[in-house]
């Protein structure tokens, strides 16, 4: 389910808009109900490719939309890119309602937006707080002003659930959303049984996975159409995340290097302090066999 023509596939809003309603409710707390699916890609996209090119795009009755990004590997899905994809839903609905209401527009017909990313292998900063696998996040003040601003987000560490749950006890109920995220994020067969027992509806779409696992022509199709999506921008973006890596980890070695020449030139420095010492050393001891044959002539 972690693939993108899966997870596309079962949660299609056109064939299938009260399994995505419910699983959205359930993240945002409430509930909505979808009035329809908006394309994935922006038409204001160039000809040379953007990175705004969303999995599952929609919209609510409420007239609020919601982005659903799925990912294999969550650092190719930072803070900043939400933040892309959250401003890009923003400019569709300023766009679309603009043009509409003309001269009766207002700021305050636009709605809420909500970017959700759900993970499989989570990304380090997602890691840092193991004790949570949903965040949910939205602007606010210091100050306690209140202001309705439109974007919020919300991060799903599948990993870091799977890691909780096993911590709980087998016998333990789950909640509807913990057996949505164990749809998503776990074949493992005490889970589904899990899940089905829990919730028996769910086994209308364990059988349309299992299904659509059967046809490998309509799969490869999917994937390829999948492939597409992964254009010059993302991949551009992947190679710039590689580079900045490698980058990081180069200037680490070079600030080490540097820490070792200036080692080297303190041990240097410290040789040199010792030479000098002994050369000192030296000229004492000179000196006092000087004196001793001094008194011993006296002496004598």
């Amino acid at each position: 389910m972690t693939y993108d023509p899966f997870f596309i596939k079962i949660f299609d809003a056109e064939i299938h808009p009260k399994r995505l309603s419910k699983f959205l409710s359930k993240i945002l707390g409430r509930r909505l109900k979808i009035k329809r699916m908006l394309p994935n890609e922006h038409k204001r996209i160039t000809d040379r490719g953007s990175l705004l090119i969303m999995d599952i795009l929609v919209e609510f009755e409420t007239g609020e939309l919601a982005d659903v990004e799925i990912q294999k590997v969550g650092y190719l899905f930072p803070g900043q890119r939400a933040s892309c994809y959250s401003s890009d839903m923003v400019m569709r609905q300023y766009e679309r309602i603009r043009s509409a209401k003309g001269e009766d527009f207002s700021y305050k017909d636009l709605k809420k937006v909500y970017t959700i990313v759900i993970m499989e292998n989570s990304s380090q900063e997602l890691k840092a707080v193991p004790e949570y696998y949903i965040h949910r996040g939205r602007c606010e003040f210091d100050s306690g002003l209140k202001l309705n601003l439109l974007q919020e987000f919300y991060f799903i560490s599948l990993d870091v659930f799977l890691d909780i749950m096993d911590n709980r006890g087998k016998e333990a109920k789950i909640s509807e959303l913990e057996a949505w995220l164990y749809f998503i994020g776990s074949d493992k067969v005490e889970h589904i049984q899990k899940v089905i027992t829990s919730y028996p509806w769910f086994a209308e779409m364990y059988e349309e996975i299992g299904e659509f696992r059967r046809h490998p022509e309509e799969a490869i199709r999917m994937f390829s159409d999948a492939l597409k999506i992964l254009d010059e921008n993302t991949v551009r973006y992947m190679i710039d995340e590689m580079k900045q890596e490698i980058e990081e980890k180069d200037g680490t070695i070079d600030g080490l290097k540097g820490m070792v020449g200036e080692l080297e030139g303190t041990v240097g420095e410290l040789e040199g302090t010792v030479k000098e010492k002994d050369g000192k050393i030296e000229e004492l001891e000179k000196i006092i066999k000087e004196l001793q044959k001094e008194l011993q002539k006296k002496v004598h």
